[in-house]
């Protein structure tokens, strides 16, 4: 008698392009990067009770470099044999980096300690950047930028980035890490904190960018997290093409190790 199949859960580690997708929450009439795993996910395990859940909320046009999901559902397939299977049916703008077996009292989202992303731009027009960084069409002080990410760092009250309807919850954030670098022609933001509000990375961005074009001061970002700014980060916000989720953390020696670098 060949063994009864029993629920399991795998971690998932995906790799998108998020220009035609919705974000990666699952909605009814929109394409969304969960709802294509989840038909993948039926087409390799068949119809039987599954579940999907990611390490965070990333919005509509925002690509992944390293994002974790788990997959709980009822099977007996190893996790490399997932993976195949996952991949051959997956849309080619989704990839499945790796598949690890995971207990089932792991979770995606609620385990997830800190997130980092990447956010890339360019001051130069290139004919392959539209689809992935942000063509800023002015010169950037680089240093004040750096300077803005780093009175951001820490434990704030980010009320003044939120959504009105995450009011009604704590806005407060701890961003472990800001670092503005470049890599050959392209500058790039990185971001690490321990979790974030709807469209909160790109108005950090905008809020920087339009620092590094002196257009706002280190007094207005501390007039901004203090609460009591006429400018509004909300109208600042970059686009989403130039948004990378780069990695999610679950253990606090990675973070450590990962934060040194």
């Amino acid at each position: 008698m060949g063994r009864k199949n029993k629920r399991r859960r795998y971690r998932l580690t995906l790799e998108y392009d998020g220009t035609n997708f919705s974000g990666w929450q699952k909605q009814m009439d929109a394409r969304t990067v969960q709802g294509d795993v989840l038909k993948g996910a039926v087409r390799v395990f068949g119809e039987v009770p599954m579940d999907l859940q990611g390490c965070g909320r990333t919005d509509a046009g925002v690509h992944a470099l390293e994002y974790v999901a788990h997959l709980e559902v009822v099977a007996d397939i190893g996790p490399h044999e997932v993976a195949r299977k996952l991949n051959q049916t997956l849309p080619k703008d989704i990839a499945v980096k790796s598949v690890e077996a995971a207990g089932l009292r792991f979770h995606a989202r609620h385990n997830c300690i800190a997130r980092s992303y990447i956010y890339q731009l360019r001051t130069e027009k290139s004919a392959f950047g539209k689809r992935y960084d942000w063509w800023v069409q002015a010169e950037l002080d680089l240093p004040a930028m750096q300077h803005a990410g780093s009175l951001m760092t820490g434990m704030h009250d980010f009320a003044a980035f939120a959504e009105k309807k995450e009011l009604k919850k704590s806005t407060k954030v701890l961003i472990h890490k800001i670092e503005v670098f470049t890599e050959k022609e392209i500058l790039k933001i990185r971001v690490v904190g321990s979790h974030f509000l709807w469209h909160m990375v790109r108005r950090m961005v905008g809020i920087m960018v339009e620092v590094g074009c002196h257009r706002l001061t280190k007094e207005n970002i501390q007039n901004i997290l203090e609460g009591h700014s006429d400018v509004l980060p909300a109208h600042h916000t970059a686009p989403g093409a130039g948004l990378f989720f780069e990695k999610a953390f679950y253990d606090s020696e990675g973070l450590a190790e990962f934060l040194k670098e």
